[in-house]
């Protein structure tokens, strides 16, 4: 919202807290270091649009399995760079069912800065306000009434494509 955001590699940070038994602390090598899985899949705007590419990243599970998430956590909050009070969340269910990716690559290219470096939240079947990019903190929350940017500004927090676009 702030324009493009230039996150250096070498000095990047995931933070992984909140409602976790083991808090994290993710350099972007160990986000190379997780297994990576690729999809071809749709990015679908609110504004109609939209474009199919091939996404690769880590699991978002496989990382909240490592942070021990706690049972009372319902959903992630995307802290970013420009929204650091929080950009937009997801349920967790929606995340372990779909098995959400953080996408380090667009069809096989790291991503640029102004793609989201360094990675991009691939939400499946979601409009492209939930693909969050320049996260810097995953904050796990009992808070389901969390909403982000766009949410507390009238678009759906649910954001499922084909749905209401406004709530």
């Amino acid at each position: 919202l702030k324009g493009t955001q230039v996150i250096g590699r070498d000095t990047y940070r995931l933070v992984v807290d909140g409602l976790v038994q083991t808090p994290l602390s993710l350099s972007y090598a160990d986000l190379q270091a997780y297994d990576q899985e690729s999809w071809l899949m749709d990015l679908n705007c609110v504004e109609g649009w939209s474009f199919t590419a091939k996404w690769t990243g880590p699991s978002l599970s496989a990382i909240l399995d490592d942070a021990r998430v706690d049972s009372s956590a319902v959903i992630a909050i995307f802290h970013t760079e420009d929204v650091p009070e929080g950009y937009t969340s997801l349920d967790l269910k929606y995340i372990r069912d779909n098995n959400i990716l953080l996408a380090l690559k667009l069809n096989d290219i790291t991503l640029t800065p102004e793609r989201g470096f360094p990675f991009q939240v691939v939400a499946k079947s979601k409009y492209g306000y939930k693909w969050a990019k320049w996260v810097t903190r995953i904050e796990l929350s009992s808070d389901a009434d969390f909403r982000g940017y766009w949410e507390r500004a009238g678009y759906s927090n649910d954001a499922d494509v084909g749905g209401p676009a406004f709530e």
